[in-house]
């Protein structure tokens, strides 16, 4: 994939934090965390050792590590080089650690191993970029002080959560990500970004004109055309790399920018149904329905019933 176009998709790129959390291993003890409904991140701030899955897979990790964990990973353990003769149980050492927070503890005395960990998603106009991530995968991220300084605010501000901290937590995350993708494609290579599609420039062509142009009125004609290659070579190669043929993966491309514009504007529904590709409201509403579970109106009403609840979570915090 050439620089230019990944640079493109970083733009889209959408990140959402779910919680976060410090990790603590004491020498000779191991901690055992369970398996994450979202893809769990692990920094390490402190300690060597070793994360290893319920699978018997274990990625290295030394301080400034990044650990990426998807929910196929299952069950997994921290602990410190050494291995260790002690297990923890992440339900019998929790604790609140400020608001919004947890913090494991495995074991007394000194401190070998401390990690910042949390729940994330990421996708690009719904496309799950960790889709097709299976292994646990260690960046070494050391000499990036960006992520390091990065997680150190993240924790400042869910300790002490005021207006807009959701927004600058996601930020965060974001950065982190990038980096970290950034020293990938510096050193040839993109296992972060697991979709098997963005490995063929033709296909990413394709995929970047649905997703930054996505009321246009794409054809499968057009957009093999804009791959370079055959309508029935395009739509085979297209389906294997990304799972759904090309108009399926419009069609949720559509209604996923229709999706935040619901929730982040006061757009008419007929205006948001055209500004994403629908000339029909009552098609639009049928599709939306489909994807989401409930019509666009009351997907609206339910988003700002949660804005305002957040919001006063914040305020009384």
């Amino acid at each position: 994939m050439d620089t230019t176009s990944l640079d493109r998709l970083l733009c889209l790129l959408e990140v959402r934090l779910h919680a976060i959390g410090v990790c603590e291993v004491a020498h000779g003890w191991r901690l055992r965390l369970p398996c994450p409904d979202d893809v769990l991140v692990h920094y390490i701030l402190k300690g060597s050792g070793l994360v290893t899955t319920g699978r018997g897979e274990s990625v290295a990790f030394g301080p400034g590590s990044l650990v990426v964990l998807n929910p196929s990973c299952g069950e997994h353990e921290i602990s410190e080089g050494s291995g260790g003769a002690e297990l923890a149980e992440w339900k019998l050492v929790s604790n609140p650690l400020g608001e919004g927070m947890m913090r494991f503890r495995a074991g007394t005395g000194e401190t070998s191993v401390i990690s910042a960990c949390s729940t994330i998603s990421a996708d690009c106009a719904g496309l799950d970029v960790f889709e097709r991530l299976r292994e646990p995968l260690a960046e070494d991220a050391s000499n990036e002080p960006a992520i390091r300084s990065a997680f150190t605010l993240m924790l400042a501000e869910l300790a002490s959560p005021r207006f807009g901290t959701r927004a600058m937590v996601e930020a965060l995350m974001k950065q982190c990500l990038v980096v970290a993708i950034r020293l990938q494609v510096e050193r040839g290579e993109l296992s972060l970004l697991s979709l098997p599609g963005l490995r063929d420039a033709r296909l990413t062509k394709a995929l970047l004109e649905m997703l930054e142009n996505p009321a246009r009125e794409h054809s499968l004609e057009e957009l093999a055309r804009t791959s370079g290659m055959s309508r029935s070579l395009f739509a085979e190669r297209f389906s294997q790399a990304f799972h759904r043929p090309p108009i399926d993966m419009l069609k949720q491309v559509r209604l996923h920018r229709a999706a935040n514009l619901l929730r982040n504007t006061r757009l008419p529904i007929q205006i948001v149904a055209m500004t994403v590709g629908y000339s029909s409201r009552s098609y639009f509403s049928r599709a939306f329905r489909a994807a989401y579970g409930t019509d666009p109106k009351t997907f609206r009403e339910q988003a700002r019933l949660k804005r305002e609840e957040v919001a006063e979570e914040e305020q009384y915090a």
